[in-house]
């Protein structure tokens, strides 16, 4: 069962639809009224109106290529324009046609002028440069050719304006489209890149940690055997859970996939310290204000931020024993800081995933920064403004 077309589809059969009536009521009406049997024009007027129906009705119809419609349309007003030609040859040489209405239809401007709309619309850059200006040639020269009177001039006039209207709205809904697939290809650059950050946010974290739990593991192998065991198990578990941070990254990438349903925020900040493992160092989290009640948006970038700060400190301060996560909310600025008490770092704070992050924090209308302490560590400070009617209290 056929299913009606709906949204900008249903739009463009409408206008498919309307546009194939026009052009079969004017070809009728020039049948009815024996526009095409006139003596003298006839066979001229016949080939011109035959060569335009051709391309027309399928231009409106079918949807063909871009490059087939431009230069079919090249076609179809070259053979227009020969007749005219023609037309005006036989003026000259004394033939039986006497009056500028003589010299063409109502199907055939109506089908030059659909072809112009179309091929601004949809034909191909070069097929369109050159069918355009033709075009609108041939629209306009066919009531001049046998004679530039008064009411020669008043219908090449009207031709004109018609058929500039008919190339202004197609060149707009081609400027439309082109607008259209730039802002696609923009938001498509926009989530390769938000992926590119969770790839580095959730997979380095978890494989900084087994890397730092096999080390661990190698260290103690002599002089504890039993913990070796301990140390695989987290390995393992690490690796899983990497594995599924993969999984639901690229099966956000296809459209069956059923959406992340996993608490946000700080909830996932509170499973992301208690889950933490920091040879020889304690991590902590403080929470003042309503954390709760964060914005979805600006929760996960606390998430992000925090996962790489963790990640930062296991990879870079092997020696430090305390490693502290505050997070505080009031009505309009939440602030994350991460700190802790390792050796200075020559780091400038300026990784691949710091980076991403400053980036998407400035997006937000807030900062990050990322530097030594006053007196010893490491910390990295998160501010983003908050709508006040969006903060639970």
């Amino acid at each position: 069962m056929l299913r009606p077309p709906r949204g900008p589809a249903a739009g463009r059969f409408a206008v498919g639809a309307l546009l194939l009536c026009l052009l079969g009521a004017a070809l009728l009406i020039d049948v009815d009224t024996g526009a095409l049997e006139g003596q003298g024009s006839g066979i001229t007027l016949f080939l011109s109106t035959a060569a335009a129906a051709a391309v027309a009705f399928p231009a409106v119809g079918i949807k063909s290529s871009p490059a087939v419609l431009a230069w079919a349309a090249c076609g179809v007003a070259l053979v227009s324009l020969a007749c005219s030609a023609g037309l005006r040859v036989a003026a000259s040489g004394g033939s039986v046609l006497d009056q500028a209405s003589d010299a063409y239809t109502l199907f055939e401007p109506i089908a030059l002028m659909v072809l112009l709309h179309m091929t601004a619309r949809r034909g191909s850059p070069a097929g369109t440069a050159v069918a355009l200006p033709l075009l609108m040639a041939a629209v306009v020269l066919r009531p001049l050719v046998i004679e530039v009177d008064e009411g020669s001039s008043i219908v090449a006039l009207v031709l004109t304006l018609v058929a500039g209207g008919a190339l202004a709205s197609g060149l707009t809904v081609r400027l439309v489209v082109a607008s259209r697939r730039q802002h696609e290809e923009r938001i498509r650059l926009e989530q390769r890149l938000g992926f590119a950050r969770d790839l580095h946010d959730f997979v380095a974290h978890h494989i900084s940690g087994i890397v730092l739990q096999a080390q661990g593991a190698r260290a103690v192998a002599a002089r504890k055997p039993q913990a070796v065991g301990d140390a695989l198990e987290l390995i393992e578990t690490t690796g899983a859970e990497a594995l599924t941070a993969m999984r639901r990254m690229v099966g956000a990438l296809r459209e069956d996939t059923v959406p992340d349903t996993r608490a946000p925020g700080t909830d996932a900040v509170r499973a992301l310290v208690a889950d933490c493992r920091l040879p020889g160092a304690r991590v902590g989290l403080t929470e003042t204000g309503p954390v709760d009640g964060l914005p979805e948006d600006a929760a996960r970038i606390v998430e992000r931020v925090v996962m790489e700060a963790l990640t930062n400190i296991r990879k870079h301060a092997p020696d430090c024993t305390t490693a502290h996560v505050h997070l505080e909310v009031s009505r309009r600025r939440m602030t994350a800081r991460i700190t802790d008490d390792g050796h200075r770092r020559p780091s400038d704070g300026t990784g691949y995933g710091l980076r991403g992050l400053r980036e998407v924090a400035v997006a937000a209308g807030g900062t990050l920064t990322a530097g030594p302490g006053p007196e010893a560590g490491w910390h990295v400070v998160l501010e983003l403004p908050l709508p006040p009617r969006r903060v639970i209290r």
